[in-house]
């Protein structure tokens, strides 16, 4: 039998778990506190034990959501030059695959619509996530300045062509427009 410290880690991981998929799967507000309690195997009471509110479940969630997101993205990235590691991020963001994904998948196509009416903590989360993928976009140019419009440029491309191709679901022009993108990125 676990600690009640180790116990009470595990179950907050598990309501965690369950609120990233939801945000994934569903979005912020469609995702409710009773189904991610449901999908932690706990009842709705349990969330106040571990979160203030349902905002703090799902600001905290989001992080390591974000989080895990560039550290993958990173691993698949072998060293070269900027452009080329930027052309390499593209080339397995904008996949087929991950538009196809149901689980793990980039939650910014589900939520991007979401954040204005969200409180200003979710709108700074994601400057955070994005100030940190740009930074490591850069990494290495001599011209930062220059370096950084072009990789604004190449993100903004990047988490829209995946948003429009979800929308759009697995068709001719989605996968269109996922090239598009991808031959795009500079």
């Amino acid at each position: 039998m676990l600690p009640r410290s180790e116990q009470k880690q595990e179950t907050r991981s598990r309501i965690l778990a369950s609120a990233a998929e939801a945000l994934r799967q569903r979005g912020l507000a469609a995702s409710s506190v009773g189904d991610v309690m449901a999908g932690a195997g706990l009842t709705v009471g349990g969330l106040y034990a571990h979160f203030a509110n349902k905002d703090a479940l799902m600001l905290e969630a989001l992080d390591r959501v974000f989080v895990q997101r560039r550290e993958l993205l990173f691993g698949l990235i072998q060293p070269g030059t900027p452009v080329e590691q930027r052309k390499q991020a593209a080339r397995a963001y904008l996949s087929r695959k991950h538009r196809d994904m149901d689980a793990q998948c980039c939650p910014l196509p589900a939520i991007l619509s979401e954040l204005p009416k969200q409180p200003e903590g979710f709108r700074n989360l994601l400057e955070q996530h994005l100030e940190q993928l740009i930074r490591a976009m850069v990494a290495g140019e001599s011209d930062r300045a220059a370096a950084r419009t072009i990789a604004l440029a190449d993100l903004a491309t990047m988490i829209g062509a995946l948003t429009l191709s979800r929308a759009l679901g697995a068709t001719p022009f989605s996968d269109e427009l996922l090239a598009a993108a991808k031959a795009a990125i500079r």
